[in-house]
């Protein structure tokens, strides 16, 4: 069957792309390797858990435009997160306006620099180990823990938009992001979009205007475009194979970050963390898995560790048990517990790493020294042919987010539909 349009890929960035091309009249077939959509958006309802969490993406940042438009268009409503930051050090709590309060050196060395440079080469130029300890392990930590990054290969320019962009407010979707996903595939599903589940694309032959792709089922689906949707980990990895080669863009798709991450989700019988400080958000500290939160204001139980980057990477090779062992061992050395009292009180986990899903292959993008230039080549498609979108092609302010995805879907469906020129891309 001849399709318009072909999008590999049903996470955010492929279902906003269908919603606009259903939207203006385009026959639409989706591919998906896995069995259901969302991708890196993944509410569930795992056993031992009453209620839905989210094992994948979690927060809606900032103003996040495209995401709140749509929202509200599916009358889903979305809460803002509250609670404190507090940073733990050696078992000693901080709380974020006391950290704010002593001097940043960061403040005053970012001054000097006036060209791009990796983290790592900034920290070891203008605040070298020894003198400068403290801040080192907070730019690293944040690097790592938020971007998902490898601080030797990151931006520095880019790490410090993120570092400045903290103090923005952060929601949660109320019943988790999964009922956005639900909504796009409702929209495009009554406009005649299809979605071919358990389709594992292993091979792209193009040429102007005429696109042929073949599955893992030895079945082929034509179109005059696509959309390629799929996260940056599947792509480096070369398990699509592109007829004829690709050249730049294949290149420009190298040079894009991609980091790890994993994510522990620990229900307890009650929040005995209240009994240590109230209104408790975010914890970071200095253990294993050194980034917690709770669910605030919602007063369900449940804490939720993250680890990401090179020591993500590190830990996905433990058993999970080994993992939740580590979750809970990080936690006792935070609140002074012991790990009988925590065993006691925890009810039931859930233990994601990202890298290990095979149609991912990681968590999220971050911005390297190349990545600006690299972005700029894959914003524009190859013969108006084959398009490229999601979280690692986006070049605006909410990198690695689910805005990130469905801005970029939105923009490659735009230029196919004539809404919106390559000039325009991700503005």
């Amino acid at each position: 069957m001849k399709f318009d349009v072909i999008i590999i890929g049903a996470g955010a960035a492929g279902l906003a792309a269908m919603d606009e091309l259903t939207e203006s009249g385009f026959k639409v077939c989706m591919l998906e390797a896995a069995e259901v959509a969302g991708g890196r958006i993944a509410t569930q309802i795992p056993t031992g858990f009453e209620t839905a969490i989210e094992t994948g993406a979690e927060f809606l940042h900032g103003k996040s435009p495209v995401t709140k438009a749509l929202l509200r268009r599916a009358n889903i409503e979305y809460t803002e997160v509250q609670g404190k930051m507090i940073f733990v050090r050696n078992g000693v709590w901080i709380e974020e306006q006391e950290e704010d309060a002593a001097p940043d050196p960061l403040d005053e060395k970012k001054k000097d620099l006036r060209a791009d440079c990796t983290i790592g080469q900034f920290l070891d130029t203008y605040l070298p180990a020894g003198e400068y300890d403290e801040i080192r392990k907070s730019v690293t930590n944040f690097a790592e823990g938020f971007s998902l990054a490898d601080i030797n290969k990151a931006s520095f320019f880019a790490f410090l938009k993120e570092w400045e962009a903290l103090d923005e407010a952060q929601y949660r979707v109320k019943g988790g992001y999964g009922r956005l996903i639900d909504a796009l595939i409702g929209w495009s599903s009554v406009r005649g979009g299809q979605i071919k589940y358990n389709e594992t694309v292993r091979r792209v032959e193009y040429a102007k205007d005429r696109v042929t792709v073949f599955t893992t089922h030895n079945r082929q689906y034509e179109a005059s475009k696509l959309i390629v949707t799929v996260s940056a980990g599947v792509l480096q990895s070369g398990e699509i194979s592109f007829a004829p080669v690709l050249g730049k863009h294949d290149v420009a798709i190298q040079q894009i970050g991609f980091g790890s991450v994993i994510k522990v989700i620990f229900l307890f019988r009650e929040a005995f963390w209240s009994e240590r400080e109230k209104d408790i958000g975010f914890l970071l500290s200095d253990q294993s898995i050194p980034t917690w939160w709770t669910q605030l204001p919602d007063q369900t139980p449940i804490l939720t560790g993250w680890i990401g980057g090179p020591k993500a990477a590190l830990m996905r090779s433990l058993p999970q048990d080994k993992i939740c062992e580590s979750g809970l061992n990080s936690l006792a050395n935070i609140f002074g517990s012991s790990i009988t009292f925590l065993r006691e009180q925890l009810v039931s986990s859930k233990i994601v790493c990202w890298d290990d899903h095979s149609n991912i292959k990681g968590g999220y993008s971050y911005n390297t020294i190349d990545a600006t230039g690299a972005k700029a080549i894959l914003q524009k498609p190859i013969d108006d042919t084959i398009y490229f979108a999601g979280e690692a092609v986006y070049s605006g302010d909410l990198g690695g987010t689910v805005e990130a995805a469905l801005a970029s879907g939105k923009m490659a469906a735009g230029m196919i539909t004539g809404k919106h020129s390559h000039a325009e891309s991700n503005r």
